[in-house]
């Protein structure tokens, strides 16, 4: 659990102060305050309308850091005593095995290019406007 502590904390706390920051701007909005006035409850205008718009920010930087975490990964396997993909790609730079440090290198660009398509795929249920060709 250590591991997963030590790459998540650093990244919780702006994590969550975007998402608060957003979640304090769409409950501003005039359709939040329309909402309340039409009689809505509390919990079904926070749930049904405000988070699906304040949910968009927090993802795209979630995203983000999740290529950010991928670099950390090498470290604190190595600190950790892990084996896996960094540690495997830490002794293939070393012992200078470019054809392992190859393919680790291409297995986190297709994690990476995958965090951004499933990003976009949420950003369709998220915003039922946004429409890709």
């Amino acid at each position: 659990i250590l591991p997963v502590l030590t790459l998540t904390l650093i990244e919780l706390g702006y994590i969550l102060r975007i998402t608060r920051a957003s979640m304090v701007e769409v409950m501003k909005a005039p359709y939040i305050r329309t909402a309340f006035l039409k009689g809505l409850p509390y919990k079904q205008v926070v749930f049904k309308h405000a988070v699906k718009n304040a949910l968009i920010a927090p993802i795209t930087v979630i995203m983000l850091h999740v290529n950010w975490l991928l670099g950390g990964i090498v470290i604190v396997e190595v600190v950790f005593g892990y084996p896996g993909l960094g540690a495997y790609l830490l002794e293939s730079a070393l012992y200078k095995d470019f054809n392992a440090l190859e393919a680790g290198a291409m297995i986190m660009v297709l994690v990476a290019v995958g965090t951004q398509l499933v990003a976009d795929i949420i950003y369709t249920f998220l915003n039922p406007r946004i429409r890709y060709a």
